[in-house]
């Protein structure tokens, strides 16, 4: 066989294949009812719409033809791709081109080829669409040639409208995350060129939004956010729907200032309500940049780095960031201790409580104890609950995880209770705890089971938790009250304390957070900020417990002040199960 001709736009030819998401061994109806009719109207043996990538012709459809692919130098149709014309072969033994070839002189035996390339409307050939015969046939004529022109044209209509639903977001009509890993691909080679992507909306807003407004409407928001976006990028500039609430694109330069004046302005727009329908909608915006490079990285990791550099900036509050490379391995830690917790919940012996005791700030008493998770790895050895509880929370995992706790909590105060040595227990529960009737379900279950007088146990909630959902908060807190169980407001006095709906909440007490308490012994303004919320609190009626007590200074400031209960570092440490027991027996027999 001769030397096999090349295209002169080859490689811009193969890179239009990777763009056109052509891909091998799935099959479309559509492509299959085309080959059948083609191959009825010319009543051919074969009949194949062929694919040329570098090495190789594989084939999208084929009738009469037991093979999938062959080797590029035996293709027929690398002829047919160099021009935009028919290409005929009326009898293979007698073409100097193709008489040795091993399709002609062995299986399938072709003798007679007709190929129409399949040609993008800039001239780049895809393959062909072509009929064969194992016997020789004169030149198509001009009818023929038409009607293999006008299958042809349909087989380019079907692969762009593939193309379109491969890359388009269904819902939307944008550019997606397909669209995007193709388009990286193409441009990490490109020098100055930088990937964004921006969060702004949080999957928990848009699943509160789609609950109350509806999917239609959650769509016609990213279609608002795509437009805003559109006005404030560069003319021209393609966008691409990573996620449900995510948005991507590629930026000119790197990290320098026309990149952060970009996003800044960006981040000023969101700062306003967006209107959609109507309705104004507050965005939480998170962008996160990099470089693009030839060394960094693989596909998958270029859109996990520019997807971190996002998610930390939106929950960092800063706004925008780019990507550093400690930033992956803390993402990678949080994968790894969430896959770690849920094996530690089955496990049955790297999860514990501990207990810090609570007091009576005037006589000393001992009043109850607030239950602390610990974890200890096997391998990582202990890690503290300030790492690992906020990942659990943004995720699904928190809700078994507090029902581990609570079940734990109650039945070591049962049995204390059974023992004769009551102590009620104050336990930490999360804002998805207290948005809908799971938790309270399950907690007013373990009770009737084991027999704990609700007396004995508290729930600590924070004023977040109010904040997501209040009227579901409510609900859920009266149920709890209603039997007797006594409910916190934890962290008091570090958020936006809204008197008007936390009088409303049936709340017994509020725990002053300790940052508010540090200092009140040697700070003028901090001692009165914290006697003036003491003050409201004992107007409303809530009974006032204050923690992070760390000397006996501060300890005179909040008894002065009236404050109920304390506890911190100075009355008594967390402390283990045995070792709380035997420091409570020996402080009843002192």
């Amino acid at each position: 066989m001769q030397s096999v001709p090349m295209p002169i736009n080859e490689a811009a030819r193969l890179r239009r294949l990777a763009d056109l998401c052509l891909l091998e061994g799935t099959r479309d109806p559509v492509f299959e009812d085309i080959i059948e009719l083609l191959q009825a109207y010319f009543d051919a043996p074969i009949a194949l719409i062929s694919i040329l990538e570098e090495q190789r012709q594989w084939f999208k459809a084929s009738r009469g033809l037991c093979i999938r692919e062959t080797p590029r130098d035996m293709s027929f149709c690398t002829y047919a791709i160099l021009s935009d014309a028919l290409f005929v072969v009326p009898d293979a033994l007698e073409d100097e081109r193709f008489r040795d070839n091993p399709l002609v002189t062995g299986p399938p035996y072709i003798r007679f080829y007709a190929g129409m390339p399949l040609v993008t409307e800039d001239g780049l050939g895809l393959g062909s669409l072509c009929i064969i015969d194992n016997q020789p046939r004169p030149p198509l004529n001009e009818h023929q040639a038409s009607a293999l022109k006008r299958f042809a044209a349909l087989v380019m209509q079907r692969i762009l409208s593939l193309r379109d639903l491969n890359y388009r977001d269904q819902q939307t009509g944008m550019l997606n995350r397909a669209r995007l890993e193709q388009d990286i691909l193409t441009r990490r080679g490109e020098q100055a060129h930088s990937l964004v992507a921006i969060d702004v909306v949080s999957p928990q807003m848009l699943n509160d939004i789609v609950k109350a407004l509806g999917y239609q409407f959650s769509q016609d928001l990213m279609l608002t956010i795509h437009a805003e976006l559109t006005a404030l990028l560069p003319a021209k500039t393609n966008i691409y729907r990573i996620s449900q609430t995510r948005f991507g694109f590629f930026l000119d330069g790197g990290r320098g200032p026309a990149s952060e004046a970009l996003f800044a302005a960006i981040l000023e727009r969101f700062k306003q309500p967006l209107f959609c329908g109507g309705i104004p909608i507050q965005t939480q915006v998170g962008i996160g940049a990099i470089e693009l490079s030839h060394s960094q990285a693989s596909l998958p990791d270029w859109l996990r780095m520019v997807v971190s550099a996002s998610d930390d900036a939106r929950t960092k509050g800063k706004g925008s960031g780019w990507y550093e490379p400690g930033l992956g391995r803390a993402q990678q830690r949080a994968f790894m201790l969430l896959s770690a917790l849920a094996e530690a919940l089955q496990s049955g012996d790297q999860l514990r409580l501990a207990y810090q005791p609570r007091f009576d700030a005037h006589s000393g008493a001992l009043l109850s104890a607030e239950a602390l998770l610990r974890w200890e790895h096997p391998f990582l050895g202990a890690l503290s609950p300030g790492e690992f509880i906020p990942l659990a929370e943004r995720t699904s995992m928190i809700r078994p995880l507090s029902l581990w706790v609570i079940r734990q909590a109650v039945n070591q105060a049962t049995g204390w209770y059974r023992a004769g040595m009551p102590l009620k227990v104050s336990v930490n529960v999360s804002a998805e705890d207290l948005d809908g009737a799971q938790f309270t379900d399950n907690l007013l279950t373990l009770l009737a089971d084991t027999g704990l007088p609700p007396q004995l146990l508290e729930l600590e909630f924070t004023e977040s938790a109010v904040c997501q959902s209040p009227e579901l908060v409510r609900e859920q807190l009266e149920r709890l009250r209603r039997v007797g169980i006594d409910v916190a407001i934890d962290d008091f006095g570090t958020g936006y304390s809204n008197w008007t709906y936390l009088r409303q909440l049936p709340a017994t007490a509020v725990k002053l957070d300790r940052s508010l308490i540090c200092n009140i012994s040697s700070d003028e303004r901090d001692r009165r900020l914290v006697e003036t919320l003491i003050g409201l609190g004992l107007r409303l009626g809530y009974r006032i417990v204050a923690e992070g007590i760390e000397c006996a200074d501060t300890l005179e400031v909040l008894r002065r002040a009236g404050c109920h209960e304390v506890q911190g570092f100075f009355l008594a440490r967390p402390m283990e199960l045995h070792a709380l027991e035997s420091w409570r027996a020996a402080r009843e027999t002192a």
